[in-house]
């Protein structure tokens, strides 16, 4: 049915059948099913109450726009669609929480209702090739007033600026480094409520950095946000040198979304933010994790889901008899009350010795580490030593959304292969590409690896490039480790 014939079929639909089907819908319902992602096995269809996004809608405005005292809420709320909407973020951001916010606000108090009062929320529909490049038009075209982006699509914007900044020069080049500096301690000092707006060399610096900001499509934003998959570090302090607050958001679809939120009042590098309203959030230890302090990340709340579908095993299995839901992810809260998150309990290399590995921060670390990478993929778990699997930058072709082998980026600097296939066989004949990345897992072994049991032994280049396309990574760009597994087996049986 497309979206005109829809319209005609409600114009013929009487409007004492609408009320009936009203008076029907219960808040504790099933108002929606959130299919998970896959990445640790099957997906689980999630079912999501009315009451549950209501709550989510309302908190996570009231957290972000109100009570903040640093942000004033504009006069229009946009945001730019680009996620699929069967994904949890863009059920909540793109369709629950426009009809929330301007319908249902009363609901958190007069003081909510009276700074969202008048106020529109517009979503702007970015088109389906998004992801393959086109988003920044639409961001141009927008000029969001908040923004959701997943950590690659930062990534990307990063890759870009720091391509362009590459070719400048002279004053134009001291002028960005002396800003990117001042707005980096600025940011900083924001950090956990902090006044980092004070100095003149910082408004001066704002002044500059205030062009990149417009040309992004971002000069009008007050929240930019990252979810759906770990931050790395240096992402967030890249863009806290173009002063942007980058602000980490925690949750899964069991959760409606969010179930921690950094704010531009309090936030800090590396951890994704305090207890979403009244959230409740601890730490269960996990054996055989050397911290006392660390352990799987549990929560409960008005946001928990009624469960899987058809499986109440599995349901039982997530959420204790407490209403604790159990995430699955291993963290520790500091103590200022932020949460830091270390690894994922289904994710953990379990080394032939015993020794329990988080795997994420050693792959972002070696990307840091070798700028001409894509994708790092650690393998080890039950083995007798590490490997990785590597994939270089390549331009994706954005109808296919694969690889076309052509070398882009940092990938172009490292020697004079022009595609993947010339790396690989230049590392074959121990060119200048294995000593680029030798050098790189030296470095990741001697300086940054807290045991031997961490250190990687070998790698191998696959050519092309992880993508949704071609199954290893989901649709928010999350690696799918057991499938991109089983696709390279030969690959990385040889390395043992």
């Amino acid at each position: 049915m497309n979206w005109v014939e829809m319209l005609k079929a409600g114009d013929a639909t009487p409007s004492s059948a609408i009320e009936q089907r009203s008076k029907q819908v219960v808040p504790g319902q099933c108002a929606t099913l959130i299919y998970t992602s896959g990445t640790t096995g099957n997906p689980k269809a999630v079912m999501i109450s009315h009451d549950n996004m209501i709550y989510e809608s309302l908190v996570c405005i009231d957290t972000l726009f109100v009570s903040d005292p640093s942000v004033t809420p504009p006069p229009e709320l946009r945001i730019v669609s680009y996620l699929p909407l069967s994904h949890v973020a863009a059920q909540m951001l793109d369709i629950a929480t426009p009809i929330v916010v301007t319908g249902c606000s009363s609901a958190l108090g007069a003081s909510v209702t009276t700074a969202l009062a008048g106020n529109w929320y517009t979503t702007w529909f970015a088109g389906p090739d998004a992801l393959k490049g086109t988003l920044k038009n639409t961001l141009v075209a927008a000029r969001p007033t908040a923004f959701l982006g997943v950590p690659r699509v930062w990534e990307k914007i990063r890759e870009t600026l720091l391509e362009i900044g590459r070719s400048n020069t002279g004053l134009k080049k001291k002028v960005s480094t002396w800003a990117k500096k001042h707005a980096s301690l600025a940011a900083k000092n924001r950090q956990l409520g902090g006044s980092g707006a004070t100095t003149v060399q910082y408004l001066f610096a704002k002044v500059v950095l205030s062009k990149i900001r417009a040309a992004l499509g971002l000069d009008q934003c007050l929240i930019c946000a990252s979810a759906a998959a770990p931050m790395p570090r240096e992402v967030a302090e890249y863009f806290a040198s173009l002063d942007i607050d980058l602000l980490d958001i925690y949750g899964m679809s069991e959760c409606t979304g969010a179930t921690t939120v950094s704010t531009n009042s309090v936030h800090q590098f590396g951890t994704v933010g305090p207890p979403l309203g009244a959230s409740e959030v601890r730490i269960d230890h996990v054996a055989g994790r050397d911290k006392p302090s660390e352990g799987e990340i549990c929560y409960r709340g008005r946001h928990i889901m009624l469960g899987y579908m058809k499986e109440p095993a599995k349901t039982a299995e997530a959420i204790d008899h407490d209403g604790w839901l159990h995430s699955g992810d291993v963290g520790t809260i500091d103590s200022d009350g932020l949460l830091h998150i270390t690894g994922r309990i289904k994710e953990l290399i379990i080394t032939a010795g015993g020794e329990n590995i988080a795997p994420v921060p050693i792959e972002d670390k070696l990307k840091e580490l070798c700028p001409a990478l894509s994708n790092v993929m650690m393998v080890g778990d039950k083995r007798k030593y590490n490997v990785v699997l590597l994939t270089v930058k390549t331009h994706l072709n954005p109808e296919t959304g694969v690889s076309t082998g052509k070398l882009i980026g940092d990938a172009t600097r490292v020697s004079s292969a022009k595609t993947d296939a010339e790396v690989v066989a230049e590392i074959a004949a121990g060119g200048a590409w294995k000593q680029y990345l030798q050098k790189g897992l030296d470095e990741l072994n001697g300086k940054h690896s807290v045991s031997n049991a961490q250190k990687i032994q070998k790698f191998t280049v696959v050519p092309g490039d992880f993508s949704e396309k071609g199954g290893e990574l989901t649709a928010t760009l999350k690696l799918k480790r057991s499938v991109t597994a089983d696709k390279y087996a030969k690959v990385i049986d040889a390395m043992y």
